[in-house]
C-alpha cells in the first residue's frame, strides 16, 4: 500500500471536505446538506495549502477567518486541526503546547456543538483522535479517555487508537485497564493481519516506551523481555499507514526534553502577572524568552502569549509605546488572538492615537470565534478607562453598536 505524506493526508482532507465524502465516510453519513460561501472554503483552501508549506500560525489565521465567514463544522475542525498541527510540533503530549491544545480543544468543541455526529467530517476519528491528545496534553485526562472512545467507535479499525488509551491507562496508574486496551488494540489489528506491524509501532515509537518497561503490558503486547527498546531494522508500506491512519501529518516523536529554568521563569512571570507586580512579571518572562532563544522549549502559542502578557503588563504602567511593541510581536504570531489585538487599542488609546486604536479595536472583535469572547470584549470597550477619551466618538459608538446588536441576536 502506498505511504500517506503529509501533503497527500492533506490534499486528500481538501478534496473529501469541498467536493466529495470519502468512499468508507459515503456508507456511514450523507453529505452534508449545505455548501461552505465561497469566500469561506477560498480561506479553507488558502489554510490548508499554508499547512502544506508548514506555516501554521498562518493556517491558523486563514481557518479563524473561515469560521467567522461560517461557523460550520468543517471550518472548526481545520481551526482545530491547525492548532494540534502547531502544538504537537515535537510529537508528544508531554511537550506539546499547551495554549495550542486548549485552543484545539475549543475549536472541535465548537465543531461537535454544531453537529455531535460530525456528519459533514469524511473521518471523525481524526477530530476525536487529535483531540484526546490535546486533552492529554492539558492533563484532562478523563476526557481524553472519552475522546479515545469516539474515535475508536468512528473508526473500529484503527488499532492505534486502544494502543495511545493504554499508554494514558498507564500513565493513570490503571495497569489491568491499559492491559485490557493493548489486547483490545491486538485484536483489532490482527483482524486485518497488521498484529505484527502494531508490535513493531509499538517497539518503535518513544511514546510507547511505558508499555514495554512495565512487565504486564509488555507481555500484553507479546514482546519478550530480550526484545526491550529494540528498533526493527526497516518498516514497511504497510506499518507506515498504520502510523499514518490515525497520525495523519502529525510530526514524528522524538522531543528533547523541555528546558526546566525556561519553564520555571514562565511560571514566575505568570505568578507575578496575576499578583498585580508587573515590573517584576515583566523582568521574568523577558528572562524566560532570552533563555528560549538557546533553549528552544517555547512553541509559538506560548511565545506569543508571553508577549501578550508583557503588552498588558506594560499598558498597566503606563508605558504604552513598549506595550505597542510587544503587542505587535505577540499579533505577529497569533494574528487572530481579540485579546491581544485588544490591548492593542488600549495601549493605542493610552498614547492619544485613537483612529490606530479603533482599528485594533474592530480587529479585536472580528477575530472573536466565541460568542463569549465577544460579549467580553464589547461589554469591557464599554467600560475600561484607557477607552474614555474614544467613546464619545461616533466612529466608535457605530462598532460597538454594531457588535452589540452581533451578541444580542445569539
Amino acid at each position: 500500500m502506498q505511504e500517506n505524506t503529509p501533503k497527500t493526508c492533506l490534499a486528500v482532507l481538501l478534496a473529501a471536505l469541498f467536493l466529495a465524502p470519502a468512499a468508507h465516510a459515503a456508507k456511514r453519513r450523507q453529505p452534508a446538506a449545505t455548501k461552505a460561501p465561497a469566500e469561506a472554503r477560498r480561506l479553507m483552501s488558502a489554510g490548508l495549502a499554508s499547512l502544506e508549506r508548514g506555516e501554521t500560525a498562518a493556517a491558523i489565521a486563514a481557518f479563524n477567518k473561515a469560521a467567522r465567514e461560517q461557523g460550520s463544522v468543517s471550518s472548526y475542525f481545520l481551526l482545530g486541526w491547525a492548532h494540534y498541527q502547531r502544538g504537537f510540533k515535537l510529537g508528544a503530549t508531554e511537550t506539546a503546547d499547551r495554549d495550542d491544545a486548549q485552543s484545539a480543544i475549543d475549536a472541535y468543541a465548537l465543531a461537535l456543538n454544531l453537529d455531535p455526529s460530525l456528519k459533514e467530517l469524511p473521518d471523525a476519528s481524526r477530530l476525536h483522535f487529535s483531540m484526546a491528545l490535546c486533552y492529554e496534553a492539558v492533563q484532562s485526562y478523563g476526557k481524553a479517555l472519552d475522546a479515545y472512545k469516539l474515535a475508536l467507535r468512528s473508526a473500529p479499525d484503527k488499532a492505534l487508537i486502544p494502543l495511545h488509551a493504554a499508554r494514558l491507562r498507564l500513565k493513570m496508574g490503571d495497569a489491568p485497564k491499559a492491559v485490557a486496551n493493548i489486547e483490545l488494540a491486538l485484536s483489532r489489528a490482527a483482524s486485518s493481519g497488521r498484529a505484527a506491524a502494531l508490535r513493531d509501532a509499538a517497539r518503535r515509537d518513544p511514546a510507547f516506551a511505558a508499555l514495554l518497561a512495565a512487565a504486564p503490558t509488555r507481555r500484553a503486547l507479546g514482546i519478550a523481555s530480550a526484545e526491550d527498546g529494540a528498533i526493527v531494522a526497516g518498516i514497511g508500506a504497510q506499518d507506515e499507514e498504520l502510523r499514518d491512519s490515525v497520525r495523519d501529518g502529525a510530526p514524528p516523536p522524538a522531543p528533547p526534553a523541555q528546558d526546566a529554568r525556561v519553564l520555571e521563569k514562565v511560571a514566575q512571570g505568570d505568578a507575578e502577572f496575576r499578583f498585580r507586580r508587573y515590573h517584576s512579571a515583566v523582568s521574568a518572562y523577558h528572562e524566560a524568552l532570552a533563555l528560549n532563544r538557546e533553549r528552544m522549549t517555547l512553541g509559538e502559542a506560548r511565545t506569543a502569549r508571553i508577549h501578550e502578557n508583557i503588552g498588558a503588563a506594560y499598558n498597566r504602567l503606563g508605558q504604552s509605546d513598549s506595550a505597542v511593541r510587544s503587542l505587535e510581536k505577540a499579533l505577529q504570531q497569533n494574528p487572530m488572538n481579540p485579546s491581544a489585538h485588544y490591548q492593542l487599542a488600549l495601549a493605542y488609546a493610552m498614547s492619544g492615537k485613537t483612529a490606530v486604536a479603533l482599528e485594533a479595536l474592530s480587529e479585536s472583535f472580528k477575530s472573536c470565534v466565541q460568542p463569549g469572547d465577544l460579549r467580553r470584549f464589547v461589554m469591557q470597550a464599554k467600560t475600561d478607562a484607557e477607552l474614555e477619551a474614544a467613546r464619545d466618538l461616533p466612529a466608535f459608538r457605530s462598532l460597538v453598536a454594531r457588535y452589540a446588536d452581533r451578541v444580542a441576536r445569539r
